[in-house]
């Protein structure tokens, strides 16, 4: 018997392998579990958003358009930053300990069969997964908008037909399962496409082509975005879109925000649902925790967890703390306003497997980095156990590459404590806390507390 939420955590993360390979992707053992829970995937509408960088985010601003619009509307994420209920929500709220508990404890005999039959145990994230569904179709949500976990085409995401599909954009990341391109990966990106569903996507270049084909084959019709153009096809009304899309632009400052916030409106509208400025004024007040929050006066917690977030995020510090900058080479010019900050004190910790080199370049090449303290997160992953990278490689790499000797420290929490402490020193400076969700999920526990 699962006693509270503790054990049940526990029992859940039995269930996460120690390494994750494409031989744990397919949908053998979440359709199987589904059907054991009477097909709940069938019982709701759903907006189904996949990518590489921003589809959390977009998700969340497309339910936030749709629950302003006066829908029921789940949201379904992925991963959680403290809390596992975090991952299902219905009009902005998370699922209660109470009743999150309970479907557990309900969904456990069925998941204990499955342990028994050809198919095997599901995995974690399939659990949770299935467990959004069934919340979704008993509290009958009008519609459920559901972030892709990983990749597209295998993911347990994937057994939805949806009403619309969203594809922000392709990047490298989890290449070690999705492929070391961009062709391979949008391939398995593509694969959330459907037959005659519409399919909205921000991806260009040699991406997009690969879109374009598996929607010219599935007979999907495809929305294409260019975030510095606008939508070069929309069927819904141009001027109202123009006309929102101009207050977007206006009260955006970063244009990773501004794109997700135009995937959103796109994907909307082409439900047919009309916007009204209120209504997009309402959803963009707020943006997904742990993305580009600034938590305390100069602490700014962010997930970029590859490289192309990690560009977004300098520019957003950029845009937000320095007075000027050029685009010369790439590179960005750390001169500050006086009376904003005098230097960014890093607090850094990297999933295993990561192109964290190449991000931790780009920040102190771009930054006016002071500090680094390098950490590491204890939570284990979707995808595996004992993911944190090594508190002493990222020292060693900033050492003798940057020259800079930065403090290690593993818990993380601690990392943070230290990090305000020079901050005290200094309280202009400003203290980027970034690398991995994990690490903003322990990190934002010193200002949020949980609710278990």
């Amino acid at each position: 018997m699962l006693k509270n939420y503790y054990e049940i955590r526990s029992w859940l993360e039995s269930f996460i392998p120690y390494t994750y390979s494409k031989e744990n992707l397919g949908f053998e053992r979440i359709e199987y579990l589904l059907k054991l829970l009477g097909n709940p995937e069938k019982k709701f509408k759903s907006i189904h958003v996949g990518g590489t960088s921003g589809k959390g985010s977009t998700a969340f601003y497309i339910a936030r358009l749709l629950q302003f619009s006066g829908y029921k509307t789940g949201l379904h994420l992925s991963p959680h930053l403290i809390y596992l209920g975090e991952r299902m929500q219905i009009n902005g709220k998370e699922i209660s300990v109470s009743k999150f508990c309970a479907l557990i404890r309900g969904i456990k005999p069925f998941v204990e069969q499955m342990e028994g039959s050809q198919v095997g145990k599901p995995s974690y994230f399939e659990i949770l997964v299935a467990l959004s569904f069934k919340y979704f179709a008993d509290s009958k949500v009008d519609l459920a908008v559901v972030e892709v976990g990983l990749g597209g085409r295998f993911d347990a995401t994937n057994v939805l037909q949806p009403e619309i599909s969203v594809i922000t954009n392709v990047g490298l990341d989890h290449t070690e399962i999705l492929g070391n391109s961009v062709e391979k990966i949008a391939e398995e990106k593509a694969g959330i496409i459907k037959k005659n569903v519409p399919i909205v996507t921000g991806a260009g270049s040699k991406a997009l082509k690969i879109i374009e084909k598996a929607a010219k084959a599935k007979k999907s019709p495809l929305i294409k975005i260019n975030t510095r153009l606008g939508v070069r096809s929309l069927k819904s009304d141009m001027n109202l879109y123009k006309s929102l899309s101009i207050d977007i632009v206006r009260h955006t400052h970063n244009l990773f925000a501004f794109s997700n916030k135009l995937l959103a409106i796109t994907a909307v509208s082409e439900l047919k649902i009309k916007l009204s400025r209120q209504i997009v004024k309402k959803a963009f007040s707020k943006g997904l925790e742990g993305r580009l929050e600034e938590v305390d006066r100069g602490v700014i917690l962010d997930g970029a967890h590859n490289v192309d977030k990690v560009r977004f995020l300098i520019h957003f510090v950029r845009d937000t703390f320095l007075i000027r900058h050029s685009r010369e080479g790439g590179n960005l010019d750390p001169r500050l306003r006086e009376d904003d900050m005098s230097g960014v004190v890093l607090v850094l910790a990297f999933k295993k497997g990561k192109n964290w080199k190449k991000m931790v370049d780009l920040l102190v090449r771009n930054l006016p980095v002071r500090e680094i303290v390098a950490t590491e997160f204890r939570a284990v992953t979707d995808t595996g156990r004992f993911a944190t990278l090594k508190a002493e490689e990222i020292e060693n790499y900033v050492k003798s590459v940057h020259g800079i000797q930065a403090i290690v420290c593993r818990n993380s929490q601690e990392s943070v404590f230290k990090a305000l402490n020079v901050k005290r020193l200094n309280s202009n400076q400003l203290i980027l806390i970034t690398g991995s969700l994990y690490l903003i999920g322990e990190a934002r526990t010193l200002w949020y507390l949980p609710p278990f």
